[in-house]
């Protein structure tokens, strides 16, 4: 990586095709750019803040309670009910495949897919970067819930049937060493499943630039169904690739489609309180990839 003016700032390449390969500029968020490899087409931010920089954004409560618009999980926390709803959806899509066994979420915030994974039977198990959420997960999950990375992960090899990385793979510096780590902790035949925001989803294409996974700075690629089987070819089999959506207020969608903050106003915040009323599954122009371990 080069670094930019700002030490906070880097610049990234494709990490399917290399450092040498070109990208061309797709949309500008200043001091950010969505690019997209002219090769393969993946799409990704650059330049990009640092990992290590972005490792610290994630840590505190600010991070879940920002009142900038689009970044953080601002409602994640209101909306427990449909998040496990929407993990338990998840998990019947995976059943096919892998539906029993020890299950790790990496991304787990607060813990409502272990939530959803407990109710189906699941032996379940979290990990995030985040000191915050990691702390109030071990209230409920105590030392099933750890702090940290998977890249650096002290789990025993080969010791997990299902491993998930929902709404997480857009954030991933290294998408190669992330998959190889995974790889590892998983038993002969493990299963991986990742949720993640596709920029060639009809949603993306109708709202271009305003499409609401354009969360800056912290989703750094951005998979389409043709890159993320790319991504996870050198260590795993592709099962399939599926659209993604969830349950959501309709007070949620209101706020992320028009982008508000956590203080929109009393008129904004009287029509929003109505709409949480009422909670519906909606296409959010993500993709589900389902792989096994070769």
């Amino acid at each position: 990586m080069t670094n930019t003016a700002s030490p906070s700032l880097e610049t990234a390449t494709c990490p399917i095709c290399g450092p040498f390969a070109s990208a061309v500029t797709r949309y500008e968020f200043t001091p950010y750019n969505v690019v997209e490899c002219s090769s393969c087409g993946l799409n990704y931010l650059s330049p990009r803040m640092t990992q290590e920089a972005i490792l610290e954004l994630y840590k505190n409560e600010a991070y879940y309670n920002s009142n900038i618009s689009g970044q953080g999980y601002d409602e994640y926390m209101e909306i427990s009910e449909n998040w496990v709803k929407t993990f338990i959806l998840r998990l019947k899509q995976i059943a096919p495949y892998k539906s029993a066994g020890k299950a790790l979420d990496i991304g787990c915030g607060p813990g409502y897919f272990l939530t959803a994974a407990q109710k189906l039977g699941f032996d379940v198990h979290g990990l995030d970067p985040s000191d915050y959420i990691v702390e109030k997960a071990q209230k409920t999950w105590g030392d099933r819930v750890k702090l940290g990375l998977i890249e650096s992960a002290d789990y025993a090899p080969e010791s997990f049937d299902l491993i998930v990385a929902f709404d997480t793979f857009e954030h991933i510096y290294d998408p190669k060493k992330f998959l190889h780590a995974i790889h590892g902790f998983l038993k002969p035949g493990g299963v991986l499943a990742i949720t993640t925001p596709d920029p060639t989803s009809t949603l993306s294409k109708v709202s271009g630039r305003n499409w609401v996974s354009y969360k800056l700075p912290e989703h750094v690629f951005y998979w389409s169904p043709e890159t993320i089987r790319r991504i996870l070819a050198d260590d795993f089999e592709v099962l399939e690739v599926r659209k993604a959506g969830q349950y959501a207020t309709l007070g949620f969608l209101f706020r992320r489609v028009f982008r508000l903050g956590n203080e929109p106003g009393a008129l904004l915040s009287g029509i929003i309180n109505f709409l949480n009323k009422f909670s519906i599954y909606s296409d959010n122009g993500s993709l589900t990839a389902i792989a096994r371990k070769k």
